[in-house]
């Protein structure tokens, strides 16, 4: 299989042919290479915007086969168990592959430190999410974006650090791996039409509307949004939303934006990120091996 660079630009010149066949033969060689192609493929969609199609094509099948094993080997832990932060930021790097995920944790943490110097060591459960609602939605302005609400980025994790805006969803996985570094008791809350967090304790419980300031809700005000909103009121909708599902429901979100933008490259992609995340049911034969059970 050839990998100098003057082959791999044989290979992606020939993927201009107007005969289909050899286009996917191309194709499939590209992709066998795989990343030492990918700058050249870059290079080559700049310079050559008319095969632009095509190299996107090579580029996703590269790039998106090599997530899709990370997130299958995340997608093998149960449903709590799944790692949120690993998978928010595998999702980010299909649109950004260059991403520097080590940089954005670091930036969770000094966020995470942050909140943790103002509430000193003995805090109640009302003073640390006041705190922590104070020090995001205040000191550092995260807001929800309700200009360009349907807007890729804001559903990548580290678009919404970088701009301090989001969507329920993104700002609510924020507020949770902040949260988590702070050894408090939150989960997500996967309401019809909108996402919460919920701190519970033995003494205090609380919904935190990341989206609209950090508003704080009881059950009657959730169900009351609920009711307005024609969705009805059921105990279901606020239970909690582990890990697996508020990845999946992150995918659906940009699923529906590229549908839109008739993206059909990044749609499908997505759409095998959910497979790989659903995964088959607990117990058959192929789940065990793929997991290493």
């Amino acid at each position: 299989m050839p990998t100098g660079e003057r082959q791999i630009k044989a290979l992606i010149r020939l993927l201009s042919d107007d005969n289909e066949r050899v286009v996917r033969t191309i194709t499939g060689k590209l992709i066998e290479i795989g990343d030492p192609a990918v700058p050249l493929l870059q290079e080559a969609e700049i310079e050559q915007p008319e095969m632009g199609k095509r190299i996107e094509g090579v580029l996703d099948e590269i790039r998106g086969n090599r997530l899709e094993d990370e997130l299958r080997a995340l997608a093998c832990a149960a449903d709590d168990g799944v790692d949120l932060e690993a998978g928010a930021f595998l999702i980010a790097r299909y649109a950004y592959p260059n991403l520097d995920v080590a940089t954005y944790r670091a930036q969770l943490d000094a966020l995470a430190a942050e909140v943790r110097e103002r509430m000193g060591l003995r805090v109640s459960g009302e003073e640390a999410v006041k705190t922590l609602g104070r020090y995001l939605f205040g000191e550092q302005a995260f807001r929800g974006n309700t200009r360009n609400y349907y807007e890729t980025d804001n559903s990548y994790l580290n678009r919404v650090l970088d701009r301090r805006t989001g969507i329920p969803i993104s700002l609510s996985v924020v507020y949770l791996l902040i949260g988590r570094r702070l050894n408090l008791p939150l989960v997500g809350v996967g309401m019809p039409g909108h996402f919460l967090v919920k701190y519970e304790s033995d003494r205090y419980k609380v919904f935190v509307d990341c989206f609209n300031g950090g508003a704080l809700l009881t059950e009657k005000d959730c169900a009351r949004f609920l009711m307005q909103a024609g969705y009805g009121f059921e105990e279901r909708y606020l239970a909690k939303s582990p890990p697996r599902a508020i990845l999946v429901r992150t995918l659906k979100n940009l699923i529906a934006i590229y549908h839109k933008l008739d993206e059909t490259v990044k749609e499908a992609r997505l759409a095998r990120f959910i497979e790989v995340l659903d995964g088959r049911p607990k117990g058959t034969e192929d789940q065990e091996e793929e997991c290493g059970a």
